[in-house]
């Protein structure tokens, strides 16, 4: 053993379950976030069975969810009764935004003390915590659970 080996011997490394925890948070997110993104799918396409599928409406079906929901956005702003009222299109919005910063953030870690950060293409964020991930999946979870019984019960009167 050398001199520098002794050196190490009182540095505070960081915990590797960090990382671990982080990933397992983050594919909690990304799996609740895409169950979200498949039912509001299957909620536009229950609106527009019910519109009597306008051909030209197809498209709202489609696209990124950011597109999607601005779709629905459109359909809860017809003077029908949609049932799309209780729908929180703005709430979408930001669990979608914060899906997109983790999803395409690249974690960076400090090895001694376990700080980390997601560096996007144009900025940073140190704000994406452990408990924040498991926040927001929570939130996309009780979403999904709304929006997939709002598609299984979905049977609205047209006005």
């Amino acid at each position: 053993m050398d001199d520098d080996d002794h050196y190490y011997e009182d540095v505070p490394w960081a915990d590797p379950s960090i990382r671990k925890n982080y990933e397992a948070a983050l594919g909690r997110l990304i799996l609740a976030h895409n169950e979200v993104d498949l039912r509001v799918t299957r909620l536009i396409e229950r609106c527009l069975e019910r519109l009597g599928s306008p051909a030209p409406m197809e498209r709202l079906k489609r696209g990124l969810l950011a597109e999607r929901l601005r779709a629905l956005d459109l359909l809860k702003a017809l003077p029908l009764n949609l049932e799309l009222a209780e729908i929180d299109v703005e709430k979408l919005h930001q669990l979608n935004t914060d899906r997109n910063v983790v999803a395409h953030g690249h974690f960076e870690k400090n090895p001694f003390d376990g700080d980390y950060i997601l560096i996007g293409a144009k900025q940073h964020f140190s704000d994406y915590s452990i408990e924040r991930l498991e926040s927001v999946a929570k939130e996309l979870r009780a979403e999904a659970r709304y929006l997939s019984a709002l598609v299984d019960f979905y049977d609205p009167p047209l006005d």
